[in-house]
């Protein structure tokens, strides 16, 4: 009888350190999706910053093409006017003059 009693406590203290084992293996693997759950995280907060970077960088050049565009577009439409203007000018100033004076040759 002492001897199936001394079976069971010891069967009762092996399935103790059995359970303490895995508490502590639990626990470890617990730590270890922790720190590999962070450094994903990091990875991706990581590769979240490059992209931005990389955007606004793209963005920046695309603006900058857009009001090169812009300017170009506008100092062409400045360069039509002069022109315009160079070509009408000495009408213009005539129609003037000629209002002014009251000219009967206006619209000839």
């Amino acid at each position: 009888m002492k001897d199936v009693i001394g079976s069971i406590l010891d069967i009762e203290n092996k399935a103790s350190e059995i359970i303490e084992d895995g508490k502590i293996e639990k626990s470890r693997l617990d730590d270890k999706l922790k720190q590999d759950i962070k450094k994903m995280q990091d990875g991706i907060n990581a590769m979240v910053r490059t992209k931005l970077k990389q955007l606004n960088v793209e963005e920046a050049k695309d603006a900058k093409a857009s009001l090169s565009r812009i300017n170009k577009a506008a100092e062409k439409q400045l360069d039509e006017m002069e022109k315009f203007y160079k070509e009408n000018r000495a009408i213009w100033v005539d129609t003037v003059f000629k209002i002014l004076i009251g000219s009967e040759e206006i619209g000839s």
